[in-house]
């Protein structure tokens, strides 16, 4: 009977030894577990801790397109960017040329001068030209201005707020070249200069000074013609050039779009000619107003000189009949002589 009771409790100590051995095992290997976790969670803390600040505030990348597309996009990205420098070097002087017409002439006038102080620009030419007694031509004005030279295109589409636009063109002369010629002309003689000024230092000879100083005074005079040179281009690229004419007129020029059905070109036609017969007369009164005292002398003058002439015709017609009178009073004598 006390055999089977050992034999049991031998194998319960046996069971109990295996799993107080097995959770040995465990308790190492979640030990081992929980410090790999902790050592490679520490530098992600780390990061995010000394770099949130500095890409919290950084624009989300946009997505990154295939590698064709990525390359093709890239490649225009560098031409756009080339091309914006090449312009951006590159030395344009601009110039413009405007035709408008008004019917208010002083409006026009002051609007002008106010747009060249409102665009930050100056008068580099200002003529205008009056009507006389003697003229009829209407009045006119002359600008030549100077704006600067971002605000060239807007100062040209703002000719249309002081009259009717008949005419605008611009133009611009590229002086790249030029310009950076002479840039590399200065920087020349400046190094030649320089090493005049070294051998002068080192001359001992009275002539090699003078001569020496005659040839420095020559390269500054050409440094200084040079300098002003570009100076002048800077000022000529910085502000560019606009001419505008100003004509007063009594009728305003249509700028609408030719017509372009027969009907439309009929009843324009058939309006045109209605206000010219209209403008004729109009002028036909005013010259009759202003010319009725040269008209009345005129017809006076006439009616003498057709007076003088009935009077003359009627000395004429009663000539022959006198001169036949005579004759026959003549004849009449002779023959009464006869008789006798």
């Amino acid at each position: 009977m006390n055999y089977p009771v050992k034999k049991i409790s031998g194998l319960l100590m046996k069971k109990i030894m295996a799993i107080i051995l097995l959770l040995a095992v465990a308790l190492v290997y979640a030990a081992c577990a929980s410090s790999g976790k902790t050592t490679s969670v520490a530098p992600a803390a780390n990061y995010s801790e000394n770099q949130a600040d500095v890409y919290a505030e950084a624009p989300k990348a946009a997505p990154y397109p295939d590698s064709g597309s990525g390359l093709g996009q890239n490649i225009a990205f560098q031409e756009q960017v080339a091309g914006e420098n090449i312009m951006s070097q590159r030395k344009i002087i601009m110039n413009g040329n405007v035709s408008i017409e008004t019917l208010d002439f002083d409006e026009s006038v002051n609007a002008m001068d106010q747009l060249i102080k409102d665009f930050g620009g100056f008068a580099e030419s200002r003529n205008i030209k009056g009507k006389s007694m003697s003229s009829k031509a209407l009045r006119s004005a002359y600008y030549v201005i100077r704006v600067p030279a971002e605000k060239f295109e807007t100062v040209l589409k703002s000719m249309g707020n002081i009259g009717t636009v008949i005419e605008s063109s611009s133009e611009g002369t590229d002086i790249t070249d030029q310009y950076y010629d002479t840039e590399t002309r200065i920087k020349a003689l400046k190094v030649q200069e320089e090493t005049l000024l070294d051998i002068m230092a080192k001359a001992t000879k009275l002539e090699d000074v003078i001569t020496l100083e005659k040839r420095i005074a020559e390269v500054r005079y050409e440094i200084e013609s040079l300098e002003n040179k570009i100076k002048n281009y800077d000022r000529l690229i910085a502000f560019s050039r606009i001419t505008v004419h100003i004509n007063e007129v009594t009728d305003k020029t249509e700028t609408k779009p030719e017509p372009v059905t027969l009907s439309e070109r009929a009843s324009r036609s058939f309006a045109q000619s209605i206000e010219n017969f209209r403008i004729g007369l109009e002028n036909f009164i005013v010259w009759l107003l202003y010319s009725w005292i040269n008209i009345i002398l005129s017809l006076i003058f006439v009616w003498i000189v057709i007076i003088i002439v009935k009077k003359i015709n009627k000395k004429t017609k009663r000539l022959p009949t006198n001169v036949s009178q005579q004759k026959e009073v003549s004849v009449n004598a002779e023959d009464k002589t006869k008789d006798k």
